[in-house]
């Protein structure tokens, strides 16, 4: 796949524009319907309900402080700078998830074509208009990937150029490998592949090992930081994943075959993925990792046997090492809900789309003619054509989940938000189908619980919604709006001392929440308790100085709580 020269195309000399305009336009085309789309399922808490987004300081946040899930500051601060300009208008986001991945996909050609990889404009355009990155460009959540492949891209680029004695070049690609990390540490496979690309050409030597040794440097010390960043989730329970090193042994291999299919063969496209559960006492678990060392040998004792089949190591290996960060040796976030997902493979797609491109113009030269120029058209067509038709499941938060449900009826996930999403639409038939099967699924879903909790109580049945909300607080202690919600429910209900024991826990949980504060100083007035009651009442105006409903209140609580003159007679 490396290395070979073609004659160049006397077409591609008087037009060089043309593959640049091609790439573009079947990109951009393929993409369309993302820009009709809205926010969805996590883009609330990157975005549109992020403080630090919102916060004029919301840079210093990102940059300097401990305080974000992940030290990816230079993603966060592209969506602080577009905040001010396109506020909650998602068309403006999406342009710029669209505009990044035309980006990646023209540097890709670029790297491609220094490496003198066969075919490199048709593997740039396979990428280009692959399915599996619709989870990446049609999701705002995915700057992340985006910004991070932009950056990891132009550093290869870079260093490449580097090779030609630029010292600037060098320099260029160092900063830009550190702006990739600074986006998404999953590009930290980076040196791996610089030093793949060196050896490819020539024995590693002192001056080499100078070169890449400040690369490693860097990711190391970023890895570092994004692990320990996500050790705050771990050390705080929210990655619930217990797995020994045979079972992630097991998990990783059958991840790579997992991921490989889905370039090959890109439908049934969901997120999230069903949960695996990997058992190491069943046979079949083995049979990944036994396909994929023997894939593994056999492309190695077949690597002198063309350039097609070195280049298939090359595409296999770069596979592997691109994957190797989301492959469930280390737990992630996102891992609660699925061990897989597809913008997970958007960096070790690269390998297959290369190897393809470089299939087909070795098919090219040996026969030539219309047909391999047919076939790739129509391979392109067929592809952008599916994404296409899945960049309408992102389209909204309803579309999306019920997009799911319909690929993956198990994940539990899908089914709660899809009847939280019908219940907030007051279909709360269907709502509560999809939150009973989702507890079906997972008993220990506390947001179901709520959310079902919420729409028994709505049908007059306090008893059974109550009891939802306890379940959910057993399994969630620290979840605010069931507390404000179940004190809600105490307070209609009278039963004052407990409903003051719910709304005291919000206001611990969430100091900022003025409606908290209003609510149990109404319940400390009812309960006789005047004078706590003016405390709460005056935190909750402090909080919101503008609702007259709570001055009101502020104002007949400052008079119980007053000394009445018969307690002035002698």
């Amino acid at each position: 796949m490396k290395g070979e020269r073609t004659a160049p195309d006397p077409a591609a000399r008087r037009r060089p524009w043309l593959p640049v305009a091609l790439l573009v336009g079947v990109t951009m085309l393929a993409y369309l319907p993302s820009l009709a789309n809205g926010f969805i399922w996590d883009d609330t808490i990157s975005l549109t309900q992020n403080p630090y987004i919102r916060s004029a300081n919301g840079l210093g946040q990102f940059w300097f402080s401990t305080r974000t899930t992940d030290y990816w500051p230079v993603t966060a601060t592209t969506l602080w700078a577009e905040w001010r300009l396109w506020g909650l208008n998602p068309l403006g986001y999406h342009a710029t998830n669209l505009a990044l991945h035309v980006g990646e996909v023209l540097l890709l050609w670029a790297i491609l074509r220094r490496l003198r990889v066969p075919g490199a404009e048709l593997a740039a355009l396979l990428f280009a208009v692959h399915p599996v990155n619709v989870e990446t460009v049609a999701w705002i959540t995915q700057r992340k990937n985006l910004m991070a492949m932009l950056f990891y891209l132009l550093s290869i680029l870079g260093f490449l150029r580097a090779e030609e004695g630029s010292r600037t070049a060098y320099g260029l690609s160092l900063a830009a490998f550190v702006l990739a990390l600074l986006s998404k540490g999953s590009v930290a496979i980076l040196p791996v592949v610089l030093t793949g690309i060196v050896l490819c050409r020539r024995p590693l030597g002192v001056r080499e090992v100078l070169r890449l040794l400040p690369f490693y440097v860097v990711a190391g010390i970023l890895t570092l930081v994004d692990i320990w960043f996500q050790g705050h989730l771990l050390a705080a329970g929210a990655v619930l994943r217990h797995a020994g090193g045979l079972e992630r042994l097991l998990g990783a291999a059958a991840a790579v075959w997992f991921y490989l299919g889905k370039a090959l063969l890109p439908i049934r496209l969901v997120l999230p993925y069903a949960s695996w559960r990997i058992d190491p006492g069943n046979l079949l678990w083995w049979l990944p990792l036994a396909a994929a060392l023997a894939l593994t040998a056999f492309l190695v004792g077949k690597r002198r046997s063309g350039p097609l089949a070195g280049g298939a190591l090359l595409a296999w290996v770069y596979f592997g090492v691109a994957l190797f960060p989301v492959m469930g040796f280390t737990d992630v976030y996102f891992m609660k809900y699925s061990l897989v997902a597809d913008h997970y493979q958007h960096l070790a797609l690269i390998g297959v789309t290369a190897l393809a491109g470089a299939g087909w113009a070795q098919w090219r030269r040996s026969a030539p003619g219309l047909m391999p120029v047919a076939a790739a058209a129509g391979v392109v067509a067929i592809l952008a054509g599916l994404t296409w038709r899945q960049c309408r499941n992102y389209r909204d938060p309803e579309t999306f989940f019920s997009a799911t449900v319909r690929v993956n009826p198990g994940s539990a996930l899908a089914q709660g938000e899809l009847g939280m999403l019908l219940a907030g639409q007051r279909r709360n038939g269907e709502a509560k189908a999809h939150l009973e099967e989702a507890l079906r699924l997972d008993p220990d879903y506390a947001e179901a619980h709520t959310n079902l909790g919420a729409l028994l109580i709505g049908e007059g049945r306090y008893a059974e919604g109550e009891a939802q909300y306890r379940e959910a607080l057993r399994l969630k202690p620290d979840l605010f709006v069931v507390h404000l919600n179940l004190g809600s429910l105490l307070l209609r209900q009278g039963r004052l001392e407990e409903a003051r024991r719910e709304l005291a826990e919000v206001v611990r949980l969430k100091p900022s929440f003025a409606e908290a504060h209003a609510m149990l100083g109404e319940t400390l007035a009812r309960l006789q308790r005047p004078a706590e009651a003016v405390g709460e009442y005056e935190e909750a105006l402090r909080l919101k100085p503008d609702d007259p409903a709570v001055r009101a209140q502020l104002e007949r609580a400052r008079a119980a709580a007053a000394p009445s003159a018969d307690s002035f007679r002698p």
